[in-house]
């Protein structure tokens, strides 16, 4: 059978995944060359500052080879100088003249200005293959430029009965309800995410690290709410492992990567994601205590809900929020716990 535009775009999928929380802001992009139903050449957009995807997928091919070739991408290319060039120069360098684009960039810096300049320039261009799961894929960037907001993750672990801690829960100690398996996996969604949120009482309570020490990928930026600065000076959010953010009332204040910034008592949310958007922090895992996560969910910021319900029981303790009710819902077994997935409503 005859590959067809959607296999060649679904690898470009592929090939974006892999640098899933290593791009930010810039989006997940995977690009294929194909020339008489064959790939030649493939790469992806790895890091944010480095060559994008279309660079990687036709450096080693020259014109000559090119001639008759299409460039499969699932995301249009950028037609404005930021770190690198545009690569919209660089398709029309190198003489392609048939694109195959899964998605528009929701950026106001490129929305369709690429699509049109290689139009212009007598390009053909297919646009808006496996559309759907292009945008899927880049859900948090599509979110950042069409919401103004992050794509906002909200996550916590609970017990059978429904408690999210303890009764008698000691400071500074992490009552654990899941297991290894499922704070390995917790590590990586952290990994993959661009910023983590907690609450003051969270730090007061846990002392979270909120890095991703038991996965391999990159530490988020740690956001903290504390309204009146009163976390602990040895708290280990602030031990400089990872950059971090304390979101109060009162003091601005830079330390190396440790930084302090007021935001309004009336809306904190709001000057939190405001602060987000002015700073390109394209999502947010929320692992805050009930009174954030509660906060999140009566002001409808939230895009997911990932919920990590174990077996064990403990009839007294802090309630977990409930779980809000989107338009699809996922369960996935992993040893003894169960993960629940809520998408928001469209």
């Amino acid at each position: 059978m005859h590959p067809t535009h959607d296999t060649f775009m679904r690898r470009c999928l592929v090939l974006a995944q892999k640098s899933l929380g290593h791009t930010y802001p810039n989006p997940m992009v995977g690009a294929v060359v194909v020339k008489e139903g064959k790939i030649i050449g493939e790469g992806w957009h790895q890091k944010a500052g480095t060559a994008h995807a279309e660079v990687n997928a036709l450096a080693k091919l020259s014109p000559k080879t090119l001639v008759g070739a299409t460039l499969y991408v699932n995301l249009e290319p950028c037609s404005h100088h930021g770190k690198t060039p545009p690569c919209c120069d660089l398709v029309l360098a190198k003489g392609i003249k048939k694109v195959v684009i899964g998605a528009a960039d929701p950026n106001p810096k490129v929305a369709g200005r690429g699509i049109a300049a290689l139009k212009a320039a007598g390009v053909e261009v297919i646009s808006g293959v496996i559309e759907e799961a292009c945008v899927e894929l880049n859900k948090r960037f599509y979110c950042f430029h069409t919401k103004k907001r992050p794509y906002i993750i909200l996550k916590w672990a609970q017990t059978a009965d429904g408690y999210i801690a303890p009764e008698d829960s000691n400071k500074g100690k992490v009552f654990w309800i899941s297991d290894a398996d499922s704070q390995q996996l917790a590590h990586r969604w952290r990994a993959e995410e661009q910023a983590i949120l907690v609450g003051r009482k969270t730090v007061d309570d846990d002392n979270p690290l909120l890095t991703t020490r038991k996965w391999n990928g990159n530490n988020p930026i740690r956001l903290v709410i504390d309204p009146n600065n009163s976390i602990k000076e040895n708290a280990q959010v602030l031990n400089r492992d990872a950059k971090t953010v304390v979101f109060n009332n009162s003091l601005n204040k830079i330390e190396g990567n440790l930084s302090w910034v007021t935001v309004s008592t009336k809306d904190p949310l709001k000057g939190i994601l405001d602060w987000c958007l002015d700073n390109e922090i394209q999502s947010i895992m929320v692992e805050g205590g009930t009174t954030t996560l509660q906060g999140f969910l009566a002001s409808n910021l939230w895009n997911e809900c990932r919920v990590i319900e174990a077996k064990k029981r403990i009839e007294k303790g802090t309630k977990a929020p409930p779980q809000p009710q989107g338009k699809k819902t996922s369960k996935k077994i992993v040893g003894d716990i169960l993960h629940v997935i809520v998408n928001e409503r469209p």
